[in-house]
């Protein structure tokens, strides 16, 4: 039976205030089969992130950053998760194929502590969980009706390490082990609230807050305890009607999908008071909006080419791979400008190892760095010249073919470029110095 996480309401109209955000938003059009982005200042439609039907998106629900810096969405007609790229919404692949591991009617995910996926099954009534780098099939986290969950919709990890559950007809939050996938307690049993439930995420505070749909509100319960605190979103509070996907902004205000006002609402993100609406009724064909997601923000820095020419720095590209709970998550080619600066784009907030290797330098990595949701600015690295043979050591085998290139320009039989270590089109005692400065020098591992 084909089970639709939908909500019946009537359409409403708003109107838009000029607002300001640092970071673009996305926002599922459910019945529209598309995704859209609007603009970091003032909520204006910037054009469709990912057009309706890509890939065979239907009904999109969740969807979440990957540490690759892709996007991962729930299609929930299709049964299957989609993977587009981060930065232009091209379709990839099916990373979730369609009823992969029994799914039914994916409703959210989430890419958890030990970097694999997990996703709701709102039509198997299950947490299902998946490999984070190929999408294969692990197991059924959350075992069918384990705890009573019926109908699960929204899936966060909490500070505590352990998976929150909300149920879209029960109105409750369960919680359950982080990391065996048991049953723990009913943290949150409120259907006077929050009905259905659908959207939960633990706050900056630490509290947990959860959207009840019909009910037009978003409710706010201790984040230890799960005991009721208040109502966060006052009921149909700035014409709110139908409290769907919400999030943080990067600017610390709260965003707040109104399901049947095609609209997207901005509150206070402490005290809940609405400010205005950041994304006008209908704009660019919003209808339905669900889910919303902020773009993740970049880290920058710069690389320090050793011993190398220095106006041809932009013409080194630089090997970049990211590792995550010792998880190669992430490769990338890095490309740098006349002063050596580089973007990442879209790194999704978290504890990260990135190691850097250009062609005939040693490899430096630098571990346990901290992404903050704001991005990261600064992440600067110096490259040591001579390993000329990419063994990530500078020993006798890079003075052999030192040697082997030495007096040749481009076009010689002997040339080698990754000889020509100061970068000046030609292997000489120069770079035979460069050899000699950092002989005996070993990359990171």
């Amino acid at each position: 039976m084909k089970l639709v996480m939908r909500l019946t309401v009537a359409v409403l109209a708003f109107a838009a205030l000029a607002s300001t955000a640092p970071a673009d938003l996305l926002v599922c059009s459910i019945n529209g089969d598309r995704i859209l982005r609007f603009s970091e200042t003032n909520g204006a439609y910037l054009g469709d992130f990912v057009p309706a039907g890509t890939g065979g998106l239907n009904e999109p629900q969740g969807m979440e950053y990957g540490p690759d810096g892709n996007l991962y969405v729930c299609s929930n007609d299709q049964h299957a998760v989609l993977r587009f790229d981060g930065q232009t919404g091209a379709f990839i692949d099916a990373f979730v194929p369609p009823g992969s591991g029994g799914l039914n009617s994916p409703g959210d995910l989430e890419f958890g502590p030990d970097g694999n996926l997990y996703v709701s099954s709102y039509g198997g009534d299950a947490i299902l969980r998946y490999d984070g780098l190929t999408g294969a099939f692990i197991d059924a986290f959350v075992p069918a009706g384990s705890g009573g969950l019926d109908q699960p919709a929204g899936i966060t990890f909490g500070p505590d390490g352990n998976l929150y559950v909300a149920t879209w007809t029960n109105g409750q939050v369960l919680r359950y082990n982080g990391q065996t996938g048991a049953f723990i307690d009913i943290f949150v049993n409120d259907p006077a609230n929050i009905y259905p439930a659908i959207g939960v995420r633990f706050g900056p505070d630490g509290h947990l807050y959860v959207s009840g749909g019909l009910f037009h509100r978003v409710a706010k319960y201790n984040g230890s305890t799960g005991a009721f605190i208040g109502l966060f979103i006052p009921t149909a509070s700035g014409g709110l009607y139908g409290a769907y996907g919400f999030e943080w902004g990067p600017d610390g205000r709260f965003y707040l999908a109104s399901y049947g006002g095609n609209s997207i609402l901005r509150y206070n993100g402490t005290t809940g008071a609405f400010i205005d609406t950041f994304v006008a009724a209908g704009a660019g064909g919003l209808t339905q909006p669900g889910m919303i997601l902020f773009t993740p923000r970049s880290v920058t820095g710069n690389v320090e080419l050793g011993d190398y020419d220095p106006a041809k720095v932009s013409q080194v590209p630089v090997s970049l791979k990211v590792y995550k709970a010792g998880k190669l998550v992430r490769t990338a080619t890095l490309t740098l400008d006349e002063n050596g600066n580089y973007t990442l784009p879209n790194v999704v907030a978290g504890t990260y190892d990135f190691a850097f290797k250009a062609s005939h330098w040693l490899q430096v990595v630098v571990r346990d760095v901290v992404v903050p949701k704001e991005g990261l600015i600064g992440l600067d690295v110096s490259l040591i010249n001579g390993d000329i043979d990419g063994d990530n050591e500078v020993t006798l085998f890079d003075f052999g073919a030192l040697v082997a290139a030495f007096g040749s320009v481009p076009g010689d039989s002997n040339w080698n470029p990754d000889a020509d270590l100061d970068g000046d089109e030609e292997v000489t005692l120069f770079d035979f110095g460069v050899l000699v400065r950092n002989f005996g020098a070993i990359g990171d591992e």
